[in-house]
């Protein structure tokens, strides 16, 4: 065979004569990037994205097209290559229109893949589910029942009707699992021999934990409470988070191997210098932030005047007493409102919260207020306290003073001012100050390293935002210890980076970097979005959250959100509008975006839906908005079944008017779908965008038919999410049917028989393939004794291979004993 002798960035390559400069180089691993070129076929309007220079040639050439010759020089990665592909992929990034994130994925603090969850839901997937949350979220039980569901405020679904209810979503999922008893074996890493000690057991602490354990680590938790939980054991009240529900999950934590040391408190049983000795490679400090910031009024030191973190957290341990009839909370944050929901529950009569601002500049969220108030939570704005004193039966009286909102300080805030002579008085029993939380009161004692421990301005550890590190060398900190009170979302989402950091701290590696904030939206405020996109979209109005009445709520602690049923969980998950590309891990055009440096805010996007998606193929879905007229589905097929035009061109040369057709002859073979470059085109049942998660592929034989055809599985934990072919492998070289590449939902149908079944007592029960093949056999031998073996026909099905065919007509005919014995495919 005749051969050329070239170089490529310097590398001597002998190739096969009449090959393209971009095919030698793709046997030689060097990557040139294209977006067209596909089966030896290139686009009518081509890419030229696989640009190269040649050595004593003035101009780049397209290495698609021009053929490998001898004694060539070719450089594919040159400065003014970057810059040419830079100016092509902006050409055609600017028509491209969709999104790659949903807006729920990007506006979670957590950054969990929502609408993959939400989609699993859709499908009775619930375990599939909880997996995928459990990837960044090891508290969705809690999570689900305590966000304020950042990710609902950013929802689509509200320009059609209401957002999604995402949050109850996930509390369903985590929900279910509990009630039915499912353990999701999620896998722990190879053993790294370090050891970590992680001081504080609540949602920060264990969700380092978690994930330093996921990567092998040994994890010892050190917790000062008799009970594992933090805030949400001892600070959220269990007609929010229930204790069996919150136990649950903290266990679920725990079986990644973590090791747990109970009433164990930092600086008197044990100093950060002891775990240094004890071996510990790193030390994480997240003792959250429950430390009340005291009220500094006259008569705040009374006996009846309590503080809220201490207050909550002697009632989560029964130490109750009588609070009085009337009772008062000063402060407006979400702890002030579970104080006074909590105070109605003990018992008291009337409750009233204190605060200097108007009801919507409360820093508690306002479905919270909303709560405390249907309880029967009276409040008093634009008032402040100045004054506490002790009546002669040990009630108190309060004096407020009326405020207002002062002129804008030089950041434009209005700060709350005294209103002179506009005091009055009121007559309580109880007074709980909320006032905020701190780690600590001041630095902290107990040894050497304490004492170098630097606080911030606001009384929280001060930790690097990059690594985590304080100021003693490995010691790490995160959650409210660093950020001061958050959500328990924030809170996780600090200590899964702060794991993330103590690893490679441990292992002393580079940390992984982090993910692009790259990103095509369809609008990025809602005043942004088109509202054409939602053509065709009925009104639906979310589920509504099972509850109990607030006058039977206040009675007792029992959970007041109850749940959805399976039926409404399914029901709302179909709601989604399944904003972000489904196509995420297999599309080509973000990743040379990102590669080559575009910036698609300056350089433009796509901005309005020029096309109706089009869902008429039967396994496919068509959104022409997504497509740069690559023709890589149509050149890729094999059967000559898609057609894709265009009409005129634009300006910039992107061609207009596109169209896409499928023919008669499509076999939907799904080979279209795998080539397209963008998520132009997507499978119909592949509802999970896969962003950052782990996919295994598992090669296995199609179960369809006897003809063998070799199959990639690409598995979540124990879902399949969608089955490929590898184009190498005999003896279907890339090629599917309708069945082998669309075929596998029967997998995970719920009505799916998983093991064999006999007939007991008109009954079918649950049996072992011993005696269920024993039971066949005997029927066999008695309606051969009483009808003769001519009774008996006998088909082999498709699947069966030549060897299993030829041993059923030979049991047909020597065991049984007659002809009638014939294959499926003669019928």
């Amino acid at each position: 065979m005749p051969t050329v002798t070239l170089k490529i960035n310097g590398l001597e390559i002998v190739a096969e004569e009449g090959l393209t400069i971009l095919e030698v180089a793709q046997r030689a691993d060097i990557f040139i990037p294209t977006l067209c070129r596909i089966n030896g076929k290139n686009s009518e309007e081509p890419c030229e994205m696989c640009l190269v220079e040649i050595e004593d040639t003035k101009d780049p050439v397209r290495s698609c097209v021009a053929l490998a010759k001898d004694g060539m020089a070719v450089v594919t990665d040159s400065d003014n290559l970057k810059n040419l592909r830079q100016e092509k992929l902006a050409r055609i990034s600017s028509h491209h229109f969709g999104d790659c994130k949903a807006p729920c994925n990007l506006t979670c603090p957590g950054q969990i893949n929502v609408q993959g969850y939400i989609a699993h839901v859709s499908k009775g997937q619930y375990e599939e589910a909880l997996r995928l949350v459990y990837e960044r979220n090891p508290f969705p039980f809690s999570v689900g029942r305590v966000c304020p569901r950042f990710c609902e405020t950013r929802c689509r679904r509200i320009l059609v009707d209401e957002p999604v209810s995402i949050n109850h979503l996930k509390r369903f999922v985590a929900d279910w699992t509990m009630t039915n008893h499912i353990d999701l074996k999620i896998p722990r890493g190879k053993i790294t021999g370090k050891r970590v000690a992680v001081i504080g057991g609540g949602p920060a602490g264990l969700t380092s934990a978690y994930y330093l354990a996921r990567k092998g680590h040994d994890v010892t938790v050190i917790e000062a409470m008799p009970k594992l939980g933090g805030m949400l054991q001892y600070g959220i009240p269990e007609y929010k988070i229930p204790r069996n529900v919150l136990d649950f999950e903290t266990n679920m934590v725990l079986r990644m191997g973590i090791s747990v040391r109970l009433s164990q408190k930092w600086g008197k049983d044990f100093t950060l210098q002891d775990l240094k000795d004890q071996g510990y490679n790193a030390i994480l400090l997240a003792i959250g932030t429950g430390v009340d910031k005291k009220l500094v009024i006259p008569g705040a030191t009374l006996p009846s005047v309590l503080h809220a973190a201490q207050f909550l957290k002697d009632v989560a341990c029964g130490r109750n007493k009588d609070y009085g009839r009337r009772a008062a909370v000063i402060g407006g944050n979400n702890i002030a409102m579970e104080t006074a929901r909590t105070l109605l529950r003990t018992g008291v009569d009337e409750v009233t919260i204190i605060y200097p601002r108007a009801q919507e500049e409360m820093p508690a969220n306002q479905r919270v207020i909303k709560e405390a108030e249907q309880e029967g939570v009276q409040f008093l704005l634009m008032a402040s306290p100045v004054c506490i004193q002790e009546n002669e039966n040990h009630s108190l009286n309060v004096e407020l003073i009326r405020m207002r909102l002062g002129e804008p300080n030089e950041r434009g805030t209005r700060l709350p001012e005294a209103i002179p002579d506009s005091s009055n008085k009121i007559e309580v029993d109880t007074i709980v100050s909320s006032l905020g939380l701190m780690a600590s009161e001041e630095s902290f004692s107990g040894g050497e390293l304490e004492e170098q421990l630097v606080l911030s301005p606001k009384n929280t550890i001060k930790a690097s935002p990059r690594d985590s590190l304080t100021s003693v060398s490995g010691v790490f900190a995160a959650g409210d210890a660093v950020n001061g009170p958050r959500t328990v979302i924030q809170a996780v989402v600090s200590a899964r980076r702060a794991a993330e950091n103590i690893h490679a701290f441990v292992m002393d590696e580079a940390k992984s970097p982090a993910e692009s904030r790259f990103n095509f939206t369809r609008g990025k405020s809602f005043d942004d979005v088109r509202l054409s996109n939602f053509d065709g979209i009925n009104i639906k109005l979310r589920e509504k959250m099972p509850g109990r009445p607030p006058e039977i709520a206040v009675q007792d602690f029992d959970e007041v959100n109850l749940g959805y049923t399976e039926k409404q969980a399914i029901r709302e998950a179909e709601r989604c509008l399944s904003c972000g590309c489904t196509a995420f891990d297999r599309c080509n055009l973000k990743p040379l975006d990102i590669d080559y440096g575009v910036n698609i805010i300056k350089t433009g996007m796509g901005t309005k839906p020029v096309y109706q998606k089009d869902d008429s193929h039967p396994n496919i879905s068509v959104d022409l908005n997504k497509c740069i007229f690559c023709q890589r589905c149509m050149n890729s097929c094999e059967y000559d079944a898609i057609e894709i035009s265009s009409g005129a061109l634009a300006e910039n040369g992107i061609p207009l008017d596109l169209k896409l057709t499928f023919k008669d002859n499509c076999v939907s073979c799904g080979k279209c779908v795998d080539n397209c470059s963008t998520g132009a085109l997507n499978k119909k049942d592949f509802l999970v965008p896969v962003v950052s998660e782990s996919v295994r592929e598992v090669r296995s034989t199609c179960p369809y038919c006897g003809a063998g055809c070799q199959i990639i599985l690409h598995v979540k934990g124990g879902t399949i999410i969608e089955v490929t072919a590898d184009p190498d492998q005999a003896p279907n070289y890339g090629a599917l049917c309708v069945k082998g590449r669309f075929g596998f939902n029967f997998i995970q149908h719920k009505d799916r028989l998983t093991k064999p079944l006999i007939r007991r007592n008109d009954q079918l029960v649950e049996t072992t393939w011993d005696e269920a093949l024993q039971v066949v056999a005997k029927n066999f031998f008695d309606l051969k004794a009483m009808y003769g073996p001519i009774s008996i026909a006998g088909f082999s099905c498709a699947r069966a291979t030549n060897e299993e065919n030829f041993l059923m007509q030979k049991f047909m005919r020597t065991a049984i004993g007659t002809n009638n014995i014939d294959h499926c495919a003669r019928l």
